[in-house]
């Protein structure tokens, strides 16, 4: 198989398998709050996420490309979920 598919696949998967979590989780939190706190934790959780990954990529940045950019990248994008998770629902309402 080509290297690139693979990798598509696995980065693919990752993210499907994020968004399921979030969905869970987010049932989760409306199960025992109202909707708009589940919301707000979901806003909250998204710009920390999102800061911490920026804040991990530069400061790993400095070291050059690389594989060590990956907990800054990971971090990023699961910040991005729970943003775009908030935005996708609150449109919803």
């Amino acid at each position: 198989m080509n290297m690139v598919l693979i990798v598509t696949m696995v980065v693919l998967f990752l993210v499907v398998l994020g968004i399921f979590t979030t969905y869970v989780e987010y049932k989760k939190r409306k199960l025992y709050y109202p909707s708009s706190v589940a919301y707000r934790t979901f806003l909250a959780r998204g710009v920390d996420s999102v800061s911490v990954g920026f804040a991990l990529y530069l400061g790993l940045y400095t070291l050059g490309r690389g594989l060590w950019l990956l907990p800054g990248l990971i971090t990023l994008f699961a910040g991005n979920i729970y943003l775009i998770f908030y935005l996708l629902g609150k449109e919803g309402k």
